[in-house]
C-alpha cells in the first residue's frame, strides 16, 4: 500500500511471531520504517548544512543525522528472556552439498586472485568457456569454516532461494594442480562481474531496501548470515541485483531462533539506514572508529515497563492496531503486554558530540527553513495512523465508565487563612491558604476575574472544572499523581472573598490590581473555589527543564487524565504541565493541571469522542519529542557537555 497511508505502530513483537515465514513487507498496512525515506526535512537541507555536518561527523566521529531515515522497526522495545525464544519448525532433513568434478575433458585455468588471507584464498578460474570463483580454505580451523559455508549454501539449494546469494557449483572433489597442500577444502561459486561491496557511493533506499529483502529470504531458509556488515553485501547495479557472500559465521537450520532472526533483520537495517545512507547524505565514509548511533540511546529505566494487560491477539498488525488505539482511553496505552515500541523512548546522548559551530549552523538553517533540523530526533509518535476513521469505527459506548459523584462540598463558613497570592497569568486567580493546618492552593472562579470581555462566562468554567475534577478523583488520576489532589469545592463567602482580595492587593504592594474577586458569578450566585493540592516550588515545563525522563512523565500523566475520561483541551500550553522536581528519593513528578477547557465523556452536549482522545495523546507526544526536545538540543544555553539539568532556585511565580 502507498507510503502514506502506512501504520506508524512499530510492532516488532507481532512481527516476530510470524517471522520469517511472513514478510514484513507484506504487511497491511505498512509498518513505518519498514521500508524507510528520508524524512522530509532532509531533502530540503541546502549543501551548506550537510558540509557543517560532515565537518562535524568527522571530528566527532559521529553523523549528526543518522536519524534521518527514522526508527528501526526491527528492534524489540523489551526483548523476551533469554529462556523465552521461540523455535522455528523443524524443516526436512538437508541433503549434504553437492561434488564439483575436475573433469580431464575441461581445460582449467587460474585467471586472478581476487582475495587472500589467514583464512583462505578466493580466485577467479576458467572452466571452459565459463568463470568461476574458487574459496579455498586453509588454516588451523579451515574445516569449521568450510563445513559451516557449506552447510548454509546446502540449506539454500534445499530451500530453492536463488538470486540473493552467489549460486554454489558444490565442493571441488580434488584440488587444482600446484596448489600449497595445506589446502583442504573449498566452494565453486558463481562469478559475480561487476559486483561491489556495499558503500557509501552505490547504496540509496532502493538498494537498500533490496539488501534487506535478500536478507529475509535468506532467513526463510532457516539461515542466520552471522555477520551482517557491508564487506559481506554485494550489488550488481546493472543487474539490479544484491547479494549476500561469507557465510562461514551461519547457523542453520534447527539452530535458529525467530528471535536470532530479527534481531539479524534488525542490525542490517541499522548499518543501512543509519549508518550508510546517512553518510553518503553528508558526503562521509566513516570508518571503523566510527560511533554506532545506536550505543546512545539509554535503555528505558525498568521502572516505566511494567505492563499488565496483554495485547490483543489479532490476526493481522492492522486488526491489532486498530484494537489498542480503538480501545483507549478504557486501557492505557502504556499498560499493553508487550508495550507499544517506542511510546516511551530511550534518552539520547548525541547532543554530547554537538559542537557550537555545528548548532550555529543549525540554528542559521532553522531560521531559514522555518522548521528545525533536529525535528525528527525521536522519529514519529508511534501512535500515529494516517487512517483515524479506523478508530471510530469502534463504538464510542465506554467499557469501563461510570458517571462519578460530584467532588464534595466544603461548608461556606470553614475558616480559611490566605497566605499567598500566586500571581497566575490565568483566567482564574490561585491563592496560597491554609484550611485546619493543611496548606491548600484555592483556585477562584467569579464573574469578570482578568476584565476580558471576551471570556466565557465563568460559572461553566467552574463546573466543567468540578466535573473534571470528579472524573478525575474517581477514576484514579488523582491518586495516581497525574494531577493535584482535589479535597472539594466550596462557595465562597463575603469575608472569605474581602481575605482573598486583600492577599491580592497585598501581593501588588500598594499598586492599585488590575483586577479582583467579585463576591458573585454572572447569574449572582456566590462565587465558588476548587480546594487543590499545593504544590511548592512547581515550575511550568521549559526548554530549560525538558528531559526525555520528563517528556515520558508528561505524556503518562495526561494518558491517566484520559483514562479518567477527561480530554483537557489545552495540553501544549506548557503552562498547564507542571514540573515538581524530585528531592532526595522522591522522583520528579509533572501534573497535568487547569481543566477549566476540558470535556468530559459525561457531557450529552459534547461527547468525546475516541479520536478527541487519540488526537490529544498524539499531539502532547509530538510536542514534546518533536519540538521541545530537538530544541532544547539546538538552543540549550549551557556550554557544558554532556548537556545537563541543572538544580535551580524554584520560582514561586508561576510563568
Amino acid at each position: 500500500m502507498p507510503y502514506e497511508q502506512a501504520n506508524y505502530f512499530n510492532f516488532s513483537s507481532l512481527i516476530l511471531k510470524s517471522y520469517p515465514e511472513t514478510s514484513p513487507w507484506d504487511l497491511t498496512p505498512e509498518v513505518f520504517s519498514v521500508r524507510p525515506k528520508r524524512t522530509a526535512p532532509c531533502l530540503h537541507f541546502p549543501d551548506s548544512l550537510k558540509d557543517a555536518a560532515l565537518v562535524q561527523a568527522k571530528k566527532s566521529k559521529l553523523n549528526p543525522f543518522h536519524f534521518m531515515c527514522g526508527r528501526n522497526p526491527f528492534v524489540l522495545d523489551t526483548p523476551p528472556p533469554p529462556d523465552a525464544t521461540i523455535p522455528i519448525n523443524a524443516s526436512d532433513v538437508v541433503p549434504p552439498l553437492m561434488r564439483w568434478l575436475v573433469s580431464e575433458d575441461v581445460q582449467y585455468e587460474f585467471v586472478e586472485e581476487l582475495h587472500a588471507g589467514e583464512g583462505g584464498i578466493v580466485c577467479r578460474i576458467r572452466a571452459g568457456q565459463d568463470t568461476r570463483v574458487l574459496k579455498l580454505y586453509i588454516g588451523l580451523d579451515a574445516t569449521v569454516r568450510f563445513r559451516t559455508e557449506a552447510n548454509a549454501y546446502a540449506s539454500i539449494l534445499s530451500r530453492n532461494v536463488t538470486g540473493i546469494v552467489p549460486q554454489c557449483y558444490g565442493c571441488p572433489l580434488s584440488v587444482l594442480r600446484g596448489q600449497d597442500p595445506s589446502v583442504t577444502k573449498g566452494l565453486v561459486l558463481e562469478d559475480l562481474v561487476g559486483a561491489q561491496c556495499l558503500s557509501v557511493h552505490n547504496v540509496d533506499l532502493g538498494v537498500g531496501e533490496m539488501a534487506l529483502r535478500a536478507l529475509h529470504k535468506l532467513h526463510s531458509a532457516h539461515i542466520l548470515h552471522g555477520n551482517p556488515e557491508k564487506v559481506n553485501v554485494l550489488v550488481i547495479l546493472e543487474m539490479k541485483r544484491v547479494v549476500w557472500v561469507r557465510f562461514s559465521h551461519a547457523v542453520c537450520q534447527d539452530s535458529v531462533t525467530r528471535q536470532a532472526l530479527l534481531a539479524e533483520l534488525a542490525e542490517g537495517w541499522a548499518f543501512i539506514y543509519q549508518r550508510l545512507i546517512p553518510d553518503g547524505f553528508i558526503g562521509w565514509e566513516s570508518g571503523p572508529d566510527a560511533i554506532d548511533p545506536r550505543t546512545l540511546v539509554d535503555d528505558v529505566a525498568p521502572a516505566l515497563m511494567q505492563p499488565t494487560r496483554p495485547r490483543p491477539s489479532k490476526p493481522t498488525i492492522a486488526e491489532e492496531a486498530i484494537a489498542i488505539l480503538a480501545s483507549y482511553p478504557d486501557i492505557n496505552l502504556f499498560s499493553w503486554d508487550p508495550p507499544i515500541f517506542h511510546l516511551t523512548p530511550g534518552p539520547k546522548h548525541d547532543h554530547e558530540y554537538d559542537a557550537d559551530e555545528f548548532l550555529e549552523a543549525i540554528k542559521a538553517e532553522h531560521a531559514k527553513l522555518t522548521f528545525n533540523p533536529f525535528g525528527k530526533w525521536y522519529g514519529p509518535c508511534p501512535c500515529r495512523t494516517d487512517t483515524p476513521e479506523t478508530i471510530t469505527e469502534n463504538s464510542d459506548e465506554w467499557c469501563a465508565y461510570d458517571v462519578p459523584p460530584r467532588i464534595p462540598q466544603i461548608p461556606s463558613e470553614t475558616e480559611i487563612e490566605f497566605l499567598e497570592y500566586m500571581k497566575c497569568s490565568s483566567n482564574h486567580p490561585f491563592l496560597r491558604v491554609r484550611i485546619g493546618s493543611s496548606e491548600r492552593l484555592l483556585k477562584i472562579f467569579s464573574m469578570n476575574w482578568g476584565g476580558k470581555k471576551n471570556n466565557a462566562p465563568c460559572m461553566p468554567r467552574f463546573m466543567t472544572e468540578r466535573d473534571a475534577y470528579s472524573h478525575l478523583a474517581h477514576h484514579g488520576a488523582c491518586a495516581a499523581g497525574a494531577v493535584p489532589q482535589c479535597y472539594g469545592w466550596i462557595e465562597l463567602s463575603r469575608a472569605h472573598v474581602d481575605s482573598a482580595n486583600a492577599a491580592i492587593r497585598q501581593a501588588y504592594a500598594g499598586e492599585p490590581p488590575p483586577w479582583l474577586v467579585f463576591p458573585v458569578f454572572e447569574d449572582g450566585s456566590p462565587s465558588a473555589a476548587i480546594v487543590l493540592e499545593y504544590l511548592p516550588e512547581s515550575e511550568a515545563i521549559t526548554l530549560d527543564n525538558i528531559s526525555p525522563a520528563r517528556a515520558d512523565l508528561a505524556v503518562r500523566s495526561l494518558s491517566r487524565v484520559h483514562c479518567s475520561y477527561v480530554v483537557h483541551g489545552d495540553v501544549t500550553n506548557m503552562k498547564n504541565l507542571r514540573l515538581i522536581r524530585g528531592r532526595g528519593d522522591s522522583p520528579d513528578r509533572v501534573v497535568v493541571i487547569d481543566f477549566d477547557h476540558s470535556m468530559m465523556s459525561s457531557w450529552k452536549r459534547a461527547w468525546p469522542s475516541r479520536i478527541r482522545f487519540y488526537n490529544e495523546f498524539m499531539t502532547l507526544w509530538v510536542h514534546l519529542y518533536s519540538w521541545m526536545l530537538p530544541m532544547r538540543r539546538t538552543y540549550c544555553k549551557t556550554t557544558k557537555h554532556p548537556h545537563t539539568i541543572e538544580p535551580k532556585q524554584a520560582d514561586l511565580v508561576p510563568k
